[in-house]
């Protein structure tokens, strides 16, 4: 109601509006989990490479030479964003991913020395960051061992004994990789998880992580034939290409089922889980009723509008790319309304990346 101003002096009007809208958050937040010196368990953020060279020389055992910093380096290298050091050294890694949780913004968790301590806490690991991945709306990039042939490195993460639903929030990436002619091999998911983030910046996360060079890598530390990564479509390889340097060639998941089997559709539906999920904290305890339901539906909708128009979806209208639904009789019954429960379904036609380009040929002869 209008405040009455009929003389000098100062007046209240309380207004109130439920506004929402669904924004995009970053979608490429990687944390480093290891056994680093001098990195609190709590974790740090380090924001550039210059960042971890100062850190690493006050903390005394972080260094940017060694252990770590040659990995992060190429992390830097590769486009990689601000990023958080997450150490185990004098913790458990249960503590360590509860730091994860606590930082409220992580999407990527790797782990640079998952190999460090042998295969059985390779596999402990493993299957660790992937669970984590799985309940946080994350993905897990992981590696092989540093001499693992293909089919080693696929007996070895069958070994690992994934949860089935956690395999489709992990991607392996393998060989190892030569930053220079007399440097040490280093694990892949350093440069892997900066290529993701340049991607994201670039074209989106729906865009697949692949055919993309790698920066400040002379090459792999062995190379791949087309019949070896034929055998093994669910390894994710880096090659190297005559004129085209080395390329990470493979946008696959550990899960080889057609939902969740690429990498740029599991990321784009935790994207959009999460973006949604926090902007729905604004609706507990608001009436569950028509008008919050509207109010709902129409934020998530331009949501997922703006993704289509990005490219992110297929479909030549809206209504071919996605759906949301809401309300009494779509989504919830008297029931769920009673017990408080606020339903919203919304479905999307994600992209699947090219992966298998055929060409076909056909030659005319000529008629004698």
């Amino acid at each position: 109601m209008a405040v009455s101003v009929t003389h000098p002096g100062v007046y209240v009007e309380e207004t109130y509006s439920l506004g929402m809208s669904v924004q995009s958050r970053p979608t490429a937040v990687t944390a480093f989990v290891g056994d680093f010196a001098g990195v609190p368990t709590g974790g740090v953020r380090v924001n550039d490479w210059a960042n971890f060279a100062k850190l690493g020389n006050a903390d005394g055992g972080a260094g940017a030479d060694t252990g770590l910093g040659p990995v992060l380096k190429s992390y830097f290298q590769n486009g990689g964003g601000y990023c958080y050091l997450v150490s185990t050294a004098g913790s458990a890694l249960t503590e360590a991913l509860e730091a994860l949780t606590a930082l409220g913004d992580v999407t990527i968790v790797a782990a640079p020395g998952l190999w460090d301590q042998g295969a059985q806490t390779a596999g402990e690991w493993a299957r660790a960051l992937t669970g984590w991945a799985a309940e946080n709306k994350a993905m897990a990039i992981l590696h092989t061992d540093r001499d693992h042939t293909a089919d080693q490195a696929a007996t070895a993460v069958d070994a690992w004994n994934l949860d089935q639903y956690a395999r489709g929030c992990a991607a392996v990436y393998l060989p190892w990789l030569k930053p220079g002619a007399d440097a040490e091999p280093i694990a892949p998911s350093g440069a892997v998880a900066g290529a993701w983030t340049t991607l994201d910046n670039a074209r989106g996360v729906w865009k697949a992580p692949a055919n993309i060079t790698l920066h400040g890598i002379d090459s792999p530390l062995h190379p791949t034939t087309d019949a070896v990564q034929g055998a093994h479509r669910n390894l994710n390889f880096i090659r190297t290409f005559p004129d085209r340097g080395t390329l990470i060639w493979g946008a696959r998941t550990l899960l080889d089922a057609d939902e969740w089997r690429y990498i740029p559709i599991r990321r784009l539906a935790n994207t959009v889980e999460r973006d949604i999920q926090q902007a729905l904290r604004l609706v507990v305890f608001e009436s569950n009723t028509t008008p919050t339901w509207e109010m709902v539906r129409s934020a998530v909708d331009n949501y997922l509008h703006s993704l289509w128009r990005q490219g992110a979806l297929m479909g030549k209208t809206p209504r071919e790319a996605y759906f949301v639904q809401v309300g009494q009789g779509v989504t919830m019954t008297q029931d769920d309304i009673a017990a408080g429960r606020l339903i919203v379904k919304a479905g999307l036609a994600a992209l699947r990346p090219a992966e298998f380009i055929i060409l076909e040929f056909t030659q005319e002869m000529t008629q004698s």
